[in-house]
């Protein structure tokens, strides 16, 4: 089976890459989105080396698949005719979609043999769109669950070929959870392999209902005192290599920034609900004191 995979560059492709390596599958393209203003289509040089060639770097998607001989590739999202002119010169049979950023136009669905099979780390139908860990995060979720789906023309649509729940563990960043969510999908791809090319599998539609969420804005990296301590310092430890500042609503009504959590304190009770001390912060919730650090 030839297999080309779409992935943004980061935590998630590498496992997924590394997998398919150890399958009897021959992977021929890794593809990456471009910025807007480059080249459609444009292939990518191998990846710089380490500066210091004593030290082990870290391993890359980008790396692993120089050492195997695949091209990469980046396009841009206007790119249809290019990719599709590509795909079919390729004789691709599946691509394999890893958290891509855009939508993919029904013209290029169709050019695969066996369609595009797109790897979603949420519980489809629920939990539908771009940041799926961020809003299991920040609903309170401990765990979640990998999907595995062929695309069709809507977004996060198309039947589930297999779907398998991991924990979230509660203190990891975000790229720890994004490679425990690549990791898992890794584990499952003979499974979705095995299914999608059995003449006997026939593809179910998603269950109806479900839920869609954006990209998160502003007002959702706000937190009040009715969260529970434990899910404020989930969801803080693994968005917080964001950069972005976090907006605490106290009982009073206080408004403090927080940059990151520190721990928390279960069963604990202030004498007031925001006490700061040498730029950290104890915050008051409903079940407990969680220790956070003041933006610089």
């Amino acid at each position: 089976m030839r297999i080309v995979l779409f992935a943004i560059p980061g935590p998630m492709a590498l496992p997924v890459l590394q997998g398919l390596l150890t399958l009897p599958v021959d992977v021929i393209g890794l593809v990456h989105p471009a910025p807007v203003g480059t080249p459609a289509l444009t292939q990518l040089p191998a990846a710089a080396p380490a500066r210091n060639p004593t030290l082990l770097a870290p391993a890359t998607a980008a790396i692993i698949a120089d050492a195997a001989g695949i091209p990469r590739y980046a396009v841009r999202r206007d790119a249809t005719a290019e990719i599709g002119e590509q795909l079919h010169r390729q004789k691709v049979d599946l691509v394999i979609a890893a958290c891509w950023p855009w939508r993919i136009p029904a013209a290029l669905l169709e050019i695969p043999r066996y369609g595009w099979l797109n790897l979603h780390p949420s519980p489809l139908p629920e939990l539908r769109g771009p940041e799926p860990l961020f809003w299991a995060l920040r609903l309170g979720w401990t765990r979640t669950a990998m999907t595995l789906h062929l695309m069709d023309a809507e977004f996060d649509h198309g039947p589930i070929v297999c779907q398998e729940w991991f924990e979230l563990p509660p203190g990891e960043r975000l790229h720890s959870l994004e490679t425990l969510a690549g990791q898992c999908a890794a584990t499952m791809l003979p499974t979705a392999l095995s299914q999608i090319t059995s003449a006997d599998w026939r593809p179910s539609p998603q269950a109806a209902g479900g839920s869609y969420f954006p990209s998160p804005r502003t007002q959702d990296f706000v937190l009040t005192a009715e969260w529970s301590v434990q899910r404020a310092y989930a969801f803080m430890r693994a968005i917080a290599e964001w950069g972005i500042p976090f907006t605490f609503i106290a009982a009073d009504g206080q408004r403090v920034q927080i940059a990151d959590a520190v721990e928390y304190q279960p069963d604990k009770h202030l004498a007031m609900p925001v006490v700061e001390q040498d730029g950290r912060l104890a915050l008051q919730l409903c079940n407990g004191v969680l220790i956070g650090i003041t933006p610089d």
